[in-house]
């Protein structure tokens, strides 16, 4: 049986994650009130040889993303987790071409109950379930892994 434990959380932040290369950068802002649940935005750019950005898409995401990861010919954004509610709804979304969402699990999608009970680290708010772990894209960009 896990202890659970209180969180600390600061409000959200912006955030920007780079691919690989660094050709592409997706952007987070969460939502205009200080809030620490919601829906965020998220904008995928195109950086130029000069450092220029370029938007490519922008939108509502369905989530404010702790974590995100994208593909170096930025089709495709990886989000983890919900800012201050890790490990609960929108554990992973995948974002498509113009930010279309192609899957958004749950943890309960990824794991069973005994593996959450066993292994996640589990608080009042959050369930710590990538604790140490190490995220990347193969090298063919098409799995997350």
């Amino acid at each position: 049986m896990s202890q659970l434990t209180a969180d600390s959380w600061p409000g959200a932040r912006a955030q920007v994650f780079a691919s690989a290369t660094g050709r592409h950068r997706f952007r987070t802002r969460p939502p205009q009130l200080a809030t620490w649940s919601g829906k965020g935005i998220g904008t995928v750019m195109t950086v130029g040889p000069d450092g220029r950005e370029t938007a490519i898409w922008s939108g509502e995401l369905l989530n404010i993303p702790v974590s995100a990861f994208i593909t170096d010919d930025g089709t495709h954004v990886v989000t983890f987790d919900t800012w201050a509610r890790l490990g609960y709804e929108h554990a992973i979304v995948v974002y498509g071409e113009r930010g279309a969402v192609v899957v958004d699990y749950d943890l309960e999608a990824l794991l069973s109950p005994e593996e959450i009970d066993r292994h996640v680290r589990q608080t009042i708010g959050a369930r710590r379930w990538l604790q140490a772990a190490t995220i990347t894209f193969d090298t063919g960009n098409t799995h997350i892994v």
